[in-house]
């Protein structure tokens, strides 16, 4: 009989192994996957600065429970396809859903500052081999 076993009642579910982190979610489109963002704070090697590094993970959904906002904790696992290695264990906090709607295209405000044509609309194309003037 394992020592692990021994020492853990009997029932109680056994520890879970591998990491876990927090973050939020950015995608949710995938069928069952959520795409989620880990921003760390590192000092910069040569400049001493702090930067800010984000790292994008693909989570598994079981329930399409997330939406783009939520922060979530998701926790290491096997590979379930070629991209996934992490599990949402918990949404911690769901995030504000978006409200305001899009601007339409005739209530984009008028900045006053003309619009640039492309080139061949801006000036007639002129024949050099003629040469000269008429």
């Amino acid at each position: 009989m394992p020592a692990e076993s021994a020492e853990r009642p009997a029932g109680a579910p056994a520890q879970r192994r591998g990491s876990t982190r927090s973050g939020r979610v950015v995608s949710c489109k995938m069928d069952k996957t959520v795409v989620v963002v880990i921003e760390r704070l590192v000092q910069h090697a040569a400049y001493k600065r702090v930067v800010k590094r984000t790292t994008k993970l693909y989570a598994h959904d079981e329930k399409n429970r997330c939406k783009v906002g939520d922060i979530v904790t998701v926790a290491e696992t096997r590979p379930l396809s070629k991209l996934k290695r992490w599990r949402v264990r918990a949404i911690l906090r769901e995030g504000k859903p978006y409200v305001g709607a899009l601007p339409d295209a005739e209530a984009v405000v008028d900045t006053g500052r003309p619009i640039r044509k492309r080139r061949a609309e801006a000036a007639p194309a002129t024949d050099d081999a003629e040469g000269g003037a008429p």
